[in-house]
């Protein structure tokens, strides 16, 4: 299992405790330089790193190709503004994932809810149809969409032509 977060990580324990048996990969892809949201400046600066949290870029995982049973990206891909690198990303993604694994994308989205709860703060998360766009660029097939709560979808992604 892989958990790929922006600098901020309130998830990778909570994944190593459901899964105990999980070997766990946490990967932190945050470059100041491109990830300029002053939020995540602060949230590092609070929380300390997983233990053994790696540092990549978002076009290089470090992940062999057709390696990894579950990757999680949980409230963090919406930080790749550039819409090209975000599709990059995702292409690293594809690569890294096993013939029959899965990615979970977990995000806030630019909606009715979010714009309720967040006011103007909502344009910071990417509409749907964005989502469906750079997961399409990707070559990554949309298995399902589960509403977490009114705020909150996980997209469950699997390469393109899977036939599980």
């Amino acid at each position: 299992m892989v958990n790929i977060n922006a600098g901020f990580d309130e998830t990778s324990t909570l994944l190593k405790a459901k899964f105990k048996q999980a070997e766990l990969i946490v990967l932190d892809f945050y470059d100041p330089s491109k990830h300029t949201e002053i939020s995540i400046k602060r949230a590092r600066k609070a929380y300390p790193p997983f233990p053994g949290t790696q540092q990549v870029e978002t076009e290089n995982l470090q992940l062999l190709d057709d390696s990894v049973d579950k990757i999680f990206v949980i409230l963090s891909a919406h930080e790749i503004r550039d819409e090209s690198e975000r599709v990059t990303f995702f292409n690293a993604l594809k690569r890294a994932i096993k013939p029959t694994g899965q990615i979970y994308i977990i995000e806030h989205l630019r909606d009715v809810p979010n714009f309720l709860a967040y006011n103007i703060g909502f344009f910071h998360f990417y509409a749907k149809s964005t989502w469906l766009k750079t997961f399409r660029d990707a070559g990554l097939n949309l298995k399902q969409e589960i509403k977490l709560t009114p705020f909150i979808s996980n997209f469950i992604l699997d390469k393109n032509g899977n036939t599980l």
